[in-house]
C-alpha cells in the first residue's frame, strides 16, 4: 500500500497498514454522537487507554461509547496501538 485516502472525504492520508480505514484529522474534528453532539477523544493516562467527552460540556461529561458518527457515517474510536486515538469507519 503506497497511497491511502480518508474513507469519508477521500483526502490523501499517510498510509497505515494497521488502520486501513482511519479518518483524516479534518473528519476526526467532526465526530459526534448519534444526536450530533460533538465529541473529543483522549488517552485516559500517560500509559494509554481510551476516554471520550462531549466537547460542549464544561464538566467533562464522559461519553461512554466507542461509536461515533462523521457526516452520518458510523465510525469507531479506539486507543491506537502505539498511543493516541484512532477513528475508523465501522
Amino acid at each position: 500500500m503506497t497511497t491511502q485516502t480518508c474513507p469519508i472525504c477521500r483526502t490523501s492520508v499517510e498510509p497505515n497498514f494497521r488502520y486501513p480505514k482511519y479518518v483524516c484529522s479534518d473528519c476526526r474534528e467532526k465526530a459526534s454522537d448519534i444526536n450530533g453532539r460533538k465529541l473529543v477523544f483522549y488517552n485516559e493516562s500517560f500509559s494509554g487507554g481510551y476516554i471520550a467527552y462531549y466537547a460542549d460540556s464544561n464538566t467533562q461529561e464522559e461519553y461512554k461509547s466507542h461509536r461515533c458518527y462523521i457526516n452520518g457515517i458510523e465510525c469507531r474510536a479506539n486507543e491506537a496501538k502505539f498511543g493516541g486515538i484512532v477513528i475508523e469507519i465501522a
